[in-house]
C-alpha cells in the first residue's frame, strides 16, 4: 500500500516532454495547415516555453497585411485594419482637405505615417496574433472532440491551404486587371469627350457676312404710260410680272440670315456615357472565396468552451499559464480532451484545465482514475442540459 503512494512509481510512467511536445505539434500543424508551416513552429515553441508572446518579425504580415489576416482567417483583426484605412481616408479627404485646408506636403507626411504604422505593427505582433487566434481554435476543436486524432482532423479540415492561397491570388490578380483597366478607360473617355462634335473645344467667332447685293428687278413699263401702239393684253402681262418679282424678292432670304439662324440654335448636351464606360469607371469589389465561408461557418457552429452538458473533471487551478499548457499537454498525450478555461475567482486571472465532456459518468469515472494515476487532481462534475 504503501509503494502505491512513492513518488518515485508514481513519476516513473509519466510521459517524457518530447512526447508532450509532440502533441502540441500535431495540433499546431493540424490547425496552421501546410503553408508556411516550418516557421511558425519554432516561434511557436519559443512561446509556449516562455509562457507568454513577444515581439517577433513576420514578413507576410508586414508587408501583405490584409491579404495574410485573410489568409490566416483572423477576421476581427482584418475588419479592424480595413476600418483604420477607412478612417485615415475620412480623416485626410473628409476633414483636413476641405476644413482645415492641410496642405499637400501634410496630407502625404499623414498617409505615410500610416503607412510606416501599418507595416510596423503587423509585422512586429503578427506572429502573437496568430498564437492566441490558433489556441482559441484548438481549444474549441478539443471540446467538440473525445479523441486527439479526431481533434486534428477537424483542426485540418479548417485549416488555411494551398487552394486557399491560390484563391486569394486570383482575387488579388482580378482586382488589379480592373484597376487597370479603369485606369485605361478614362483617358479615352476624356478624348472622346473632347472631339465630340456637339462640345467644341473653343469658341469660334463668325466671319463677317459679306453685303448682300440688292437684287435686281428687270425693268418693266408701268401702266400709267401707255404708249398709243400698246395692247390692252399687253399692259395686263406687265402688270403681273411686276407683281411676281416683287413677290418674290419678300419671300427670299436674305443672304447674311444663314449664320444668324446657325448661332441662334441651341447647344447640343453632352453624351452620356454608354453603360459599358461607366461599368469600367467602377471601383471593383473585393471577393471572399469559398473556403473562407466555410471555415467561418463551421467556427460559429462550434459551442462554447465548457458548456456542452456532459460529465467533465476538474484537473487543477493554475496561476502560471505555462503550467497550465504543460499539464494540459500530458492530458493530451495520454489521449485525454483536455481544454484550459480562463476564471477570475477573487478577481484574480486563473487558468482552469478540465477534461471532457462525456455522456457516461462511468466513462468520465475511468478517465479520472487515468489521470490520478498520473499524480494529477481529478474531481468529476456533470453539467446539466
Amino acid at each position: 500500500m504503501h509503494a502505491t503512494t512513492d513518488p518515485a512509481t508514481i513519476t516513473a510512467p509519466l510521459p517524457s516532454k518530447p512526447r508532450s511536445d509532440s502533441a502540441m505539434v500535431a495540433l499546431y500543424s493540424a490547425a496552421l495547415g501546410p503553408v508556411h508551416l516550418s516557421r511558425y513552429l519554432p516561434v511557436f515553441a519559443r512561446f509556449d516555453e516562455a509562457g507568454r508572446t513577444t515581439t517577433s518579425w513576420n514578413w507576410a504580415a508586414s508587408l501583405c497585411t490584409l491579404n495574410w489576416m485573410v489568409f490566416r482567417q483572423l477576421w476581427g483583426a482584418a475588419l479592424v485594419y480595413v476600418a483604420a484605412a477607412e478612417g485615415l481616408a475620412l480623416l485626410v479627404f473628409g476633414v483636413g482637405r476641405p476644413l482645415l485646408q492641410w496642405p499637400q506636403a501634410v496630407e502625404w507626411g499623414v498617409v505615410g505615417a500610416f503607412f510606416l504604422l501599418g507595416c510596423a505593427v503587423p509585422g512586429l505582433y503578427g506572429n502573437a496574433l496568430l498564437h492566441a487566434d490558433t489556441h482559441k481554435k484548438i481549444t474549441r476543436a478539443l471540446t467538440a472532440t473525445h479523441t486527439l486524432k479526431e481533434t486534428c482532423a477537424l483542426l485540418a479540415r479548417q485549416a488555411s491551404s494551398w487552394k486557399r492561397l491560390a484563391w486569394l491570388a486570383a482575387g488579388n490578380l482580378s482586382l488589379a486587371l480592373a484597376a487597370a483597366g479603369a485606369y485605361l478607360a478614362i483617358p479615352s473617355t476624356a478624348a472622346q469627350q473632347g472631339t465630340d462634335p456637339a462640345m467644341p473645344a473653343a469658341p469660334m467667332r463668325p466671319a463677317p457676312a459679306a453685303p448682300a447685293e440688292p437684287a435686281t428687278t428687270p425693268t418693266l413699263p408701268t401702266a400709267s404710260e401707255p404708249t398709243a401702239t400698246d395692247s390692252p393684253a399687253t399692259t395686263d402681262a406687265a402688270a403681273q410680272t411686276q407683281h411676281s418679282a416683287q413677290e418674290a424678292a419678300a419671300v427670299a432670304p436674305p443672304s447674311s440670315a444663314a449664320p444668324t439662324e446657325r448661332a441662334s440654335r441651341p447647344a447640343v448636351p453632352a453624351k452620356r456615357p454608354s453603360p459599358s464606360q461607366a461599368k469600367a469607371l467602377a471601383p471593383g469589389t473585393t471577393t471572399s472565396s469559398p473556403a473562407a465561408a466555410t471555415s467561418a461557418a463551421d467556427n460559429n457552429a462550434l459551442p462554447p468552451v465548457g458548456t456542452a452538458p456532459g460529465y467533465y473533471i476538474n484537473v487543477g487551478l493554475f496561476a502560471d499559464e505555462a503550467n497550465a499548457r504543460k499539464a494540459q499537454a500530458r492530458l493530451l498525450n495520454e489521449g485525454l480532451p483536455a481544454f484550459r478555461q480562463e476564471v477570475f475567482p477573487g478577481k484574480k486571472r486563473r487558468l482552469r484545465v478540465r477534461v471532457g465532456p462525456y455522456s457516461d459518468g462511468a466513462d468520465a469515472e475511468a478517465a479520472a482514475t487515468t489521470i490520478r494515476s498520473m499524480a494529477l487532481e481529478a474531481v468529476v462534475i456533470r453539467l446539466a442540459p
